[in-house]
């Protein structure tokens, strides 16, 4: 999307003078940039609390606070990419029939992948754990750029099972088409505990098409070379089984790894630190009415994949200790 002569004049200005420039034209930027609450009245979602970040140079997109602060539907140069699956309610009595879809479904903290009922069912509790908001404002930015950030807190606990908690933060920036997500993850019980969590990226119709291709840092288990991976996509039929590769994430010089959708919609890029998340997997469901890709950077893979079992086990965190995890979605053309 090409800038106009005034939005040209905007990006080369700095600092204050980008500030007064945008005020100058804005009289309340607050009312328009900042994160807006909403709440869904009808259909599968009534009730639920909504956080919607707009104007992201070409990104919308919504929070779910009502569920573990992920990202629900998103739509990119004003075209959903988000997955919307056929759900019957967030209320449902599984997996299949509650899950929403949407940009980021957070998988965990106990369970991934297939899992008894007692742990929580399918792709463990996450998914339906509200969150306590802390934050949701705009401000600037020492640089003149108007900042987004909504941050919650979780947790999945029990008496006489595991306490895990999560601070989540999601950051973006007006004009910027990305979504900084950073977690702390902490064992507040006193003894160790392992935490499988998963972060279930799902992209739709129509960056999702036939002949788009899904690349990443990444080999197959037991490679001997880091060679990177790709698969390029077909269209949905009918009664396609899904398919799911089990994959070890590369980092790059940086410490970065990264995994790309791409095709004629634009593109999804997710980047992710191997050393917090060390196992991706990309699921590719290509049947009629069900069809959806999924890039799952985790600390594990899901429980029913093929893969050796050591990459299921998750991550062993002691009595009070934490860890982060970094993550980057960014959109292009």
């Amino acid at each position: 999307m090409a800038l106009t002569d005034q939005e040209n004049i905007r990006e080369g200005l700095g600092g204050a003078e980008r500030r007064r420039f945008l005020e100058a034209r804005i009289g309340a930027v607050e009312r328009v940039w900042a994160p807006r609450t909403v709440r869904s009245e009808n259909g599968v979602g009534a009730g639920r609390r909504q956080i919607e970040l707009r104007y992201l140079g070409g990104l919308d997109v919504t929070i779910e606070p009502d569920q573990f602060l992920d990202l629900g539907e998103a739509a990119w140069r004003g075209r959903p990419v988000s997955f919307v699956p056929p759900s019957t309610s967030v209320r449902a009595e599984n997996w299949g029939r509650r899950w929403q879809g949407g940009l980021l479904t957070t998988c965990g903290l106990s369970a991934v992948g297939r899992a008894a009922p007692e742990d929580g069912g399918m792709h463990g509790r996450a998914h339906l754990i509200p969150a306590s908001v802390t934050r949701q404002d705009g401000s600037w930015t020492h640089g003149g750029e108007y900042e987004l950030v909504v941050r919650g807190t979780l947790r999945e606990g029990a008496v006489f099972e595991p306490n895990l908690t999560v601070d989540r933060t999601i950051r973006a920036r007006h004009g910027v088409s990305e979504i900084h997500i950073s977690d702390v993850i902490r064992n507040e019980g006193f003894v160790p505990d392992r935490v499988r969590i998963l972060y279930h990226i799902n992209i739709g119709w129509p960056m999702l098409h036939a002949g788009a291709s899904v690349s990443a840092d990444a080999s197959e288990p037991g490679a001997t070379e880091a060679s990177g991976w790709s698969r390029q996509l077909g269209d949905p039929e009918p009664d396609v089984p899904e398919r799911v590769n089990a994959l070890v994430a590369i980092p790059d010089p940086d410490g970065w790894s990264h995994a790309t959708i791409a095709g004629d919609s634009g593109s999804l890029t997710v980047r992710f630190r191997p050393d917090q998340l060390p196992y991706l997997t990309v699921w590719r469901s290509g049947t009629s009415g069900s069809y959806a890709l999924g890039i799952e950077p985790g600390t594990c893979w899901p429980s029913h994949v093929d893969g050796p079992d050591e990459g299921k086990v998750g991550r062993l965190l002691g009595p009070g200790e934490s860890f982060v995890v970094e993550l980057v979605l960014s959109f292009g053309d």
